[in-house]
């Protein structure tokens, strides 16, 4: 269904090692080859050692799935009889979530842990071989294990011999792969010309609350004239009060507007954020802007960052509502500083207000340093914690690390750590909280700086939030080498590529595309979900419309889901510095060219109206004389018989004409008629006559392209 290179990363490649060690030499009893294995998307099977499967399902049309877990067991001669084997897992227990549940308090009615019995289905050499199928209707970030033992004695754990490298099953809604996404700072995508906050947008300036007379973006347009599904708003929360000056290491007053990523209050809303410059009528306002875009079908995604915030942070009503304070005002510096990581040692709490690490991340500080972010949560001590090789003391784990060890134990009998804890139950409630507040109208989070939590924690944090609303869409942003990617890919439904740059630069290659789309395939799984995109609030824009328009062409045309930001389709050549002053993009709104808008528009109905465009089938189309037009995207898409072939014109000129080979893999028969779905009738003919599918993949598909980044979404549609 697509090109697959077998080559695997240096550190899955380790991992096969260690999990081959016991067949080399085996001593006493073992256990190991775990595998996750289905009908419909891993018939194959997935290694369990720190493997990844993924599945999207409908819990509203009652979708469910069964999967198999198989593991082999060396017993050491003894009888199979002699011979417990059982599967512990969280599957679809996302209702009864903890922070911590020991082993021995599973299999009760409300426990988060359960195990399934094991059946001896066949030998592997001298190993048993042992399965069971467990129904998955639920969807949550999970984890499968396996445990022996022989005659009643203790459980040997799967985990024991590789270090608590568990199997992430992760069952995401559906609907993640339908989305399209566009991002807005809502400060300044409709701010007038002046440098002042008096000129800021406001929550009123997306819906027909605007009455200030200039409306060139709104949630309507959104919706119908660009058909965007999904709005990413960048943090609403209030923002930091000070900052830390890196020329005198003293806190001072914040710049104004500041960033938005150092929040002051995760349980309100930014007065900024309403014309009247109030708190309560800025959350009135918001709570209006998502009630109208339920309405228009939109999903509200919200931005947060949960790894660090201001140092003037505060407890907010979720705080109250948790019992940690009587004061939603009161400073968790000053109240719980052991929520902060220490100034001196990134692996343990503050223990006192002027203990505080004074900025984020305090664990990456040679790579990273955010002056705004004074106050960098302290979520525990664990492997993948930490720096990266080189650049600081790994000894006890660092940001590449995968075994994926808590060194502050949350089990009571190792010394339970309370503040831990209390820590993952106040971020846990944010989601749910906004949940309540909105009528469960938000419909995702895009987590910044995602990898900054432990992977445990966002586990707990997900089911939870979950109990609430389970579609809910938990979308991270992941920085830094495969390992941290990868990692993430094992609880989040959707996680950003690295090689956004690819869909912004006019020098991109079809072979560049083509290889960045395999290694996300060959790193994460062919099902796994990835936000492509050509800019965001942290990337510098394409001052070409057409160009950009182009790109996203790629990314709606490709398995995953494909993101603009505000600037993108107006032409915005630069980042906009939307931290350190007061910014307006209305002189491109102004300019703005609405054949552009409006082929956004083109674009993403016809990704909402063809299957073939959001499957998980493809094969990337080489020329007749062989190798790619390096000019020209082109891949097949297909979805039973709906079947798009693909092909983007990636210069900004005219490209002459190219015919394109047509696989076997491509599921063809009978005759076939073409139209472009984004041509300015969707329903035209392209072809005098039909031709056959023994014509297609005989003569191949002719392509030319008459105009600068022109788009072509073949449609093949099936004719007598």
């Amino acid at each position: 269904m697509f090109h697959v290179n077998l080559r695997l990363p240096g550190y899955l490649l380790l991992g096969l090692v260690v999990l081959l060690l016991p067949l080399l030499a085996q001593a006493n009893v073992w256990m190991g080859n775990l595998r996750i294995h289905d009908n419909q998307v891993w018939p194959q099977g997935r290694a369990g050692n720190y493997g990844t499967a993924k599945y999207f399902i409908d819990e509203d049309a009652n979708e469910t799935l069964n999967i198999g877990v198989t593991v082999e067991v060396y017993s050491d001669g003894a009888p199979a009889s002699a011979v417990e084997v059982q599967t512990f897992t969280n599957l679809n227990r996302r209702d009864f979530a903890k922070v911590f549940e020991s082993a021995a308090d599973a299999d009760q009615p409300d426990s988060y842990w359960v195990t399934h019995p094991m059946n001896l289905v066949g030998t592997s050499g001298n190993n048993g071989v042992y399965q069971t199928t467990i129904p998955v209707d639920k969807a949550g970030a999970y984890r499968v294990t396996t445990r022996f033992r022989i005659n009643g004695g203790p459980w040997q754990w799967h985990n024991q011999f590789y270090g608590q490298r568990d199997a992430a099953v992760v069952v995401s809604p559906k609907k993640v792969l339908g989305l399209t996404i566009y991002e807005a700072n809502p400060l300044v995508v409709e701010a007038f010309q002046g440098g002042t906050e008096s000129n800021r947008s406001t929550f009123e300036d997306f819906t027909d609350h605007d009455n200030d007379g200039y409306d060139p973006f709104n949630l309507t347009g959104l919706r119908n004239q660009m058909g965007f599904n999904t709005l990413w708003l960048m943090p609403v929360m209030p923002v930091t009060t000070e900052r830390l000056d890196p020329n005198t290491g003293q806190l001072v007053a914040n710049h104004s507007p500041g960033s938005p990523y150092a929040t002051r209050n995760y349980y309100a809303i930014s007065d900024r954020l309403s014309e009247q410059g109030t708190e309560q009528a800025a959350e009135q306002e918001f709570l209006y802007l998502v009630q109208r875009a339920d309405n228009l079908g939109m999903n509200i995604f919200l931005d947060m960052a949960f790894n660090h915030s201001g140092r003037d942070i505060r407890f907010g009503q979720g705080g109250v509502d948790l019992g940690f304070t009587n004061n939603p005002s009161a400073f968790i510096r000053s109240d719980r500083p052991a929520w902060a990581t220490s100034r001196g040692n990134y692996r343990a709490h503050a223990s006192g207000p002027n203990d505080l690490a004074p900025f984020a991340p305090a664990d990456r500080l040679g790579e990273h340093q955010w002056y705004d972010a004074g106050f960098d949560w302290y979520f525990g001590d664990y492997s993948s914690l930490g720096p990266k090789p080189g650049r600081g003391d790994t000894s006890r784990g660092g940001a590449i690390d995968e075994r994926d060890l808590f060194y502050t134990d949350l089990d009571p009998d190792g010394g339970h750590d309370f503040e831990v804890e209390n820590v993952w139950r106040y971020f846990a409630n944010v989601l749910p909280y906004w949940l309540q507040r909105t009528g469960n109208g938000i419909d995702g989070i895009r987590a910044d700086f995602a990898q900054g939590l432990p992977p445990r924690a966002w586990e707990y944090i997900i089911n939870v939030t979950r109990q609430q609303k389970w579609d809910f869409i938990f979308l991270a942003e992941v920085l830094d080498p495969d390992q941290v990617l990868y990692r993430a890919n094992r609880h989040f439904d959707l996680i950003t590529s690295v090689d956004h740059y690819l869909y912004r630069i006019n020098e991109v290659t079809m072979s560049q595309l083509f290889e960045s789309l395999e290694s996300e395939a060959r790193l994460f799984g062919y099902n796994a979900a990835v936000l492509h995109n050509g800019t965001s609030h942290d990337e510098q824009g394409n001052d070409r419309a057409w160009t950009m328009i182009a790109r996203y062409a790629v990314a709606a045309a490709i398995y995953g889901v494909p993101m603009i930001y505000m600037s993108q389709p107006l032409g915005v050549g630069y980042k906009v510095d939307f931290q350190n002053s007061w910014q307006s993009i209305s002189t491109f709104w102004d300019q703005a060219d609405q054949n552009v808008l409006n082929f956004y528009g083109r674009i993403n109905a016809a990704r909402a109206q063809n299957a073939a465009l959001r499957s998980s089938n493809r094969w990337f189309l080489s020329r007749r004389d062989g190798g790619f037009n390096d000019n020209i995207f082109s891949v097949a898409r297909w979805d039973g018989d709906d079947v798009v072939l693909v092909f983007v014109n990636l210069r900004n000129n005219p490209i002459g004409p190219e015919v394109f080979s047509i696989p076997d893999a491509l599921p063809l028969s009978g005759n076939y008629q073409a139209v472009n779905l984004v041509a300015d009738d969707p329903n035209a003919h392209l072809w005098p006559a039909p031709q056959s599918a023994e014509a297609l993949r005989a003569n191949g598909i002719y392509v030319a392209f008459s105009y600068p980044n022109e788009v072509q979404y073949i449609a093949l549609r099936k004719v007598p």
